[in-house]
C-alpha cells in the first residue's frame, strides 16, 4: 500500500464525551445516548441524533455486526470479481493511488461522522490498512463501480430503474416515487439493508435505506420533503477524483428545503463519475431528472406529471455522446425505460404507493412480454439489493425487506420515526408464497453451474442443468443459450442450431450476448 496515499482522520472536537458511552437494552432497543436500533418487520432499523462524532460514533457502536459481515463479504465479492490475485492488488492500488486526494472533496463534518464509526466498531480486517482510509474510501466504492461496468476485469453488472409521479397521474394528486436499486452485488448487501433516520445538528432530519456504517445516501427523503435517488450512468474514466455522489446525495438530504436548493448542491458538486439523479420537491409539487457528469449538469423536465429516470442520458449534448449511444444500444436500461412508461400510462390517474410497488415487481418486457424471470431488461429482474416507495406529500417512506424488492414494504413516518405504521404495510410479492422465487434461484444456480460444467468438459452434464433450468423457470433465453453451448460441444450441431435460434427468439438482454448467439448459430450451420 502506498502511505502517502492515507487518509488522516480529522482532529477530534473537544466535547468526546461521547466515546464513552456503553450500549444498553431496554424498550425493545439498543441504546447509545440519544441513539437507538431496533427490527421492524424483517428490516434493520437505526436511529441516529447528534453531531458528526455523536451520530458516527453511535452508527458503529450499534452497527458493528452488521458493518463486519459486510466488509468480509464485500472482500470476498471482489475477489470472485478478480480471482487474480495480481490484478486484484492492481486494482487495488489503482484505487488507493486515484483516492488519495478523496478527503479534499468530503465535507469536514462527514469525515467526523465516518471517524466516529470506526471508532465504535472495532477493526476486524487491520491487515488491509488504517480503517477511517477504509471505510472513507467505501464511500467512493459505487463511483468506482460505475467506472468498471465495461471493465473486462469486472463481471457485475447494475442498472437501477426510478419514477416520480404527481398531480393527476396519482390517487389524491400526492407525489410517489420509487426506485429499484439494482446491483448484482453478494447477497449479504441485499440482506444487511438498513433503514435510517439521522437527526443531525444543524440540519434537516431524513430518512433513507442503505447500509450499516455508510454516511452516504442512495435513496433517501428529508422532513422538508425533498427526495433524492441516485442512479448509475455511462461514465468515462475520470482525470481526478471528486466527491462521491453518495456523500453528495447527503448533503442535499441534510440541507436542501426544494429544488432549487438540491440543484445549486448538484451544481456546486466536483464529482469524478456520471450519474443521473431524480430528485422530487413536496415544496415545488413535481420531480426533475439531474444528468450530471464531471463537466456537464442538465436537468430534464418533466413533460407532463410524471417522469421515468432509467441509466442513460436523454437531454442534448449527453445524449448523442458515444458511450452512452453505445449503453443504449447494447444494455437493459431503453428497455426498463420503455416498461416502466407503458405501465404509467396505463395506470395513469391511480397510482398509489402500492401500485408504485407493483411497478417495481413488474417482471414483464415493453409490450407486455414475458421472457422468463431474471431478464435484465425487466424492471424486476430478481436483483435489487433494494427498493423504496416515498410519498413526499404525507412523508411516508416505505422500505422493501429482503429478499431483493419481493418483501413487505414496511411504511416509516419521516416526521415521527418512532409511529410505527403496521397498517400501511404493503404485502410481499406473491413469488414468494408461491415458490416460484425459489424455482428461480434453482434455475439461475444450474445455469452457473452449467457453465461451469462446460469449462470442465462435461459437456453432458451441462445439458442437464440446462433442461433442468428451463423446467423451473420456462422461456427464460439463457436456458436455450446454455443448451446450445452443450449440444455444440456435443457435436449435435442441428440441435445446437434449434437451440441457438430459440435463444435468439426469447429476446437476450445484452447485444453482446445477442452477437455470441449470432456467432454460435453461424458456427452450428457450418459442416465440417
Amino acid at each position: 500500500m502506498v502511505h502517502c496515499s492515507i487518509a488522516k482522520p480529522p482532529p477530534l472536537p473537544p466535547d468526546a464525551s461521547v466515546l464513552q458511552l456503553k450500549a444498553e437494552t431496554h424498550d425493545g432497543r439498543t441504546w447509545l445516548g440519544k441513539s437507538w436500533t431496533s427490527e421492524r418487520e424483517g428490516l434493520s432499523v437505526v436511529y441516529l441524533k447528534g453531531s458528526p462524532l455523536e451520530i458516527g460514533y453511535a452508527d458503529g457502536v450499534l452497527m458493528q455486526n452488521k458493518m463486519h459481515t459486510l466488509e468480509t463479504e464485500f472482500m470476498r465479492m471482489i475477489q470472485g470479481y478478480v480471482p487474480q490475485h495480481w490484478v486484484m492488488e492492481l486494482l487495488k492500488n489503482y484505487v488507493i493511488c486515484r483516492n488519495r486526494h478523496l478527503s479534499d472533496f468530503v465535507p469536514v463534518d462527514y469525515r467526523m461522522e465516518i471517524y466516529g464509526t470506526t471508532l465504535g466498531c472495532p477493526d476486524i480486517h487491520p491487515e488491509e490498512g488504517p480503517f477511517y482510509n477504509r471505510l472513507l474510501n467505501y464511500h467512493a466504492a459505487h463511483d468506482v463501480s460505475y467506472m468498471m461496468i465495461d471493465n473486462p476485469f469486472i463481471r457485475a453488472r447494475a442498472g437501477c430503474t426510478a419514477f416520480g409521479a404527481w398531480g393527476g397521474a396519482t390517487t389524491g394528486g400526492h407525489l410517489i416515487t420509487g426506485r429499484n436499486f439494482d446491483w448484482e452485488a453478494a447477497e449479504v448487501f441485499s440482506t444487511n439493508r438498513v433503514v435510517e433516520m439521522c437527526e443531525p445538528d444543524g440540519g434537516i432530519p431524513f430518512i433513507s435505506l442503505s447500509w450499516a456504517g455508510m454516511a452516504g445516501v442512495v435513496s433517501g427523503m428529508n422532513r422538508a420533503g425533498v427526495s433524492v435517488t441516485v442512479n448509475g450512468a455511462p461514465s468515462h474514466l475520470p482525470r481526478d477524483i471528486g466527491t462521491p455522489v453518495a456523500i453528495v446525495a447527503r448533503d442535499i438530504m441534510q440541507h436542501a428545503h426544494n429544488l432549487d436548493e438540491a440543484l445549486k448542491i448538484l451544481r456546486d458538486a466536483h464529482v469524478f463519475v456520471s450519474t443521473i439523479w431524480l430528485v422530487g420537491s413536496r415544496a415545488d409539487g413535481k420531480f426533475v431528472v439531474v444528468e450530471k457528469t464531471p463537466a456537464v449538469m442538465n436537468v430534464r423536465e418533466p413533460e407532463g406529471d410524471s417522469i421515468v429516470c432509467p441509466n442513460h442520458f436523454e437531454t442534448a449534448g449527453l445524449k448523442a455522446d458515444q458511450l452512452n449511444t453505445n449503453y443504449m444500444a447494447g444494455a437493459t436500461s431503453v428497455s426498463r425505460d420503455a416498461r416502466l412508461k407503458e405501465l404509467i400510462r396505463e395506470f395513469h390517474g391511480s397510482i398509489s404507493p402500492t401500485q408504485a410497488v407493483d411497478f417495481l415487481r413488474d417482471r414483464k418486457l415493453p409490450g407486455g412480454i414475458f421472457a422468463g424471470d431474471g431478464h435484465r431488461g425487466s424492471l424486476n429482474a430478481f436483483i435489487a439489493t433494494h427498493a423504496v416507495v416515498m410519498d413526499l406529500t404525507a412523508g411516508i417512506f416505505w422500505a422493501a425487506s429482503p429478499p431483493n424488492g419481493l418483501g413487505k414494504f414496511v411504511a416509516f413516518d419521516v416526521n415521527n420515526f418512532t409511529n410505527e405504521l403496521p397498517e400501511l404495510t404493503i404485502d410481499a410479492d406473491p413469488t414468494l408464497a408461491d415458490g416460484e422465487y425459489e424455482r428461480v434461484r434453482q434455475a439461475l444456480q444450474c445455469l452457473t453451474d452449467g457453465l461451469g460444467a462446460l469449462k470442465k468438459a462435461d459437456a453432458a452434464g451441462a445439458l442437464q442443468l440446462a433442461e433442468k433450468a428451463e423446467t423451473l423457470n420456462p422461456g427464460f433465453y439463457q436456458n436455450s443459450f446454455l443448451q446450445g453451448r452443450a449440444l455444440l460441444a456435443l457435436g449435435r450441431r442441428d440441435e445446437a442450431a434449434q437451440a441457438f435460434e430459440k435463444a435468439l427468439s426469447e429476446q437476450p438482454a445484452f447485444l453482446k450476448e445477442t452477437q455470441q448467439l449470432q456467432e454460435l448459430l453461424r458456427e452450428a450451420r457450418t459442416a465440417k
